[in-house]
């Protein structure tokens, strides 16, 4: 299902839920606490968790320590204890609307860890009730919706989490938000109003190149090469690409017809990241075939097959390849390789005749 792979996505997108700051007073005199919040930010985690540990010992009934040291531990895989401590934050604390949210963040970490999914919902449900008591406290909180908005994804409840997702808009329009319900509508096979969203999130966080690459893969999507190398452009003026940002751009420049730009931006990704996009080679084959250097072309497309052996369409680029720089035992080879995985497969069968 189209939901399935949103949840499966979102469970790697950052937390929506925002900290409350420490009380204006108290924040001068907790430096073990700035420092630790400091490395969080930074995603040094296990440093930051040491500190956070240190700030407990000193003032245990901070509850601003407790939540960081839950939130620490959450990072660092330290789940139950995570779970004990946001437990104990709400019982002792139950105005203080950080400690429902990490209680909440504590189980759904529980589900993504459950190796039986349907059995870990249990844990999703019992987020819920968490967001639930967190709404009695402070029912125009927005990162309590907008982590309802995830919960109800992963659970597969669309019409919910959009519900929810809208409710947190409209407290507070932040980008995460609006990228949370622009993937749930490009889920849904609405990509018009998804790109709506991309767009009125990048407006708010212009610097974000994580967000622009999705905005321009979805640009894709719908067909508009342009826009989405536009976007990419922008952004890497803004802020140097990411190998994500140099793929997608390279993408982008392929389907524009523009070869030349497109083999930089490709070979930039590879470069910053070899293993990750095997397609990258598989694209640059093809450019370096169009440019008529068949050697990089059979170089690149070599450690597509390397990297997907069962794509038959890299074996067949290869076949190309290896045909125009005479090896035909090579181009044999890689043609009737596709056609076990394709059988029936019309290009490599005219290869093989003309061999």
């Amino acid at each position: 299902m189209r939901w399935l792979l949103l949840a499966l996505s979102l469970l790697a997108v950052p937390t929506l839920a925002q900290t409350p700051p420490p009380p204006a007073g108290q924040a001068a005199q907790q430096d073990t606490l700035k420092l630790g919040v400091q490395l969080y930010a930074l995603g040094r985690y296990e440093a930051a968790l040491e500190l956070f540990e240190r700030a407990v010992k000193e003032r245990p009934q901070d509850a601003d320590a407790l939540y960081w040291l839950a939130r620490a531990q959450l990072k660092v895989g330290l789940l139950n204890p995570a779970l004990e401590n946001a437990k104990g934050l709400v019982a002792r604390n139950p105005r203080y609307i950080g400690g429902y949210m990490v209680l909440s963040e504590a189980y759904m970490a529980l589900y993504r860890s459950s190796e039986d999914r349907e059995k870990g919902k249990a844990y999703l449900e019992q987020a819920l009730t968490v967001l639930r008591d967190a709404e009695k406290v402070n029912p125009r909180y927005a990162p309590l919706f907008a982590q309802r908005g995830l919960v109800y994804t992963l659970l597969g409840q669309l019409d919910k989490a959009e519900e929810a997702f809208r409710k947190a808009l409209g407290l507070q329009d932040t980008p995460e938000v609006r990228l949370a319900l622009a993937e749930l509508y490009l889920a849904g096979g609405r990509l018009d109003e998804a790109l709506e969203q991309y767009a009125r999130a990048l407006q708010l966080a212009p610097k974000d190149g994580e967000l622009r690459v999705r905005y321009a893969s979805a640009l894709l999507l719908k067909g508009r090469a342009e826009d989405a190398a536009r976007v990419l452009e922008e952004g890497h003026r803004l802020k140097p690409l990411d190998a994500e940002g140099w793929y997608t751009l390279g993408q982008a420049y392929f389907v524009l017809g523009r070869g030349k730009e497109a083999g930089v931006a490709l070979e930039n990704a590879v470069a910053l990241a070899p293993l990750r996009f095997p397609a990258a080679y598989f694209y640059l084959g093809q450019v370096y075939m169009a440019l008529g250097d068949w050697q990089k072309a059979k170089s690149r497309l070599t450690v597509a097959v390397r990297l997907e052996p069962k794509r038959a369409e890299y074996r067949y680029q290869l076949c190309l390849a290896n045909e125009k720089l005479g090896d035909k035992e090579g181009a044999r080879y890689q043609c009737q390789e596709a056609l076990k995985l394709r059988p029936g497969y019309k290009e490599a069968e005219e290869v093989l005749r003309r061999l």
